[in-house]
Parts: structure tokens; sequence; C-alpha cells
């Protein structure tokens, strides 16, 4: 368990820092006329991202976050109900 603590921790650590440094070198690209810098910064920025949200995809899932005593039984109205004719209280009686 700690090994895989350390491993995503590093990881995301990672994809922190790739977004981090590619902001800078964004900034310096835009600070300095540096199209090659800005670039790179751009790409740098777009990595991170990605590695962020692949990691997030990735991390194993917690079974406290996932009980079943947490959910509704019952979860009442939900958006399709309202147009899927769910209340029939604006209806008139015959």
């Amino acid at each position: 368990m700690l090994k895989t603590l350390l491993k995503g921790l590093l990881a995301r650590l990672l994809a922190y820092s790739i977004l981090a440094l590619g902001f800078w070198f964004l900034y310096q690209g835009f600070l300095r006329p540096n199209i090659p810098l800005g670039i790179l910064g751009g790409g740098m920025v777009l990595a991170g991202m990605y590695l962020m949200a692949i990691l997030r995809r990735m991390a194993p899932s917690s079974p406290v976050a996932y009980s079943t005593k947490d959910k509704e039984d019952n979860p009442g109205d939900t958006f399709s109900d309202t147009f899927n004719g769910g209340h029939q209280s604006d209806k008139l009686s015959p």
C-alpha cells in the first residue's frame, strides 16, 4: 500500500512540475519575444494537464468513497422524470 501511495504521489508531483515549468516557459516566451520557448511552454502545459488527467483516471478507487450505505435508496425526482411525465400534479383530473 505504501509503495502504491508513493508511486502515485511521485507521479502527480511530476505532472504538477511539468505543468508549472510549462507555464514558466510560456511566461518567458511572452516576456522575451522568443517563439520556440513559448511553443515549448504551451506544449508542456498541455502535456502536464494530460498527465494529470491520465493519473486521475488510473488512480485506485478507495472503497470508502464508493460505499453502498451512502447511496440514497430513493433518489427522488431526476431531471429525466421532469420531461418524461414524472410530475403528474400539473395535469387536470377528468
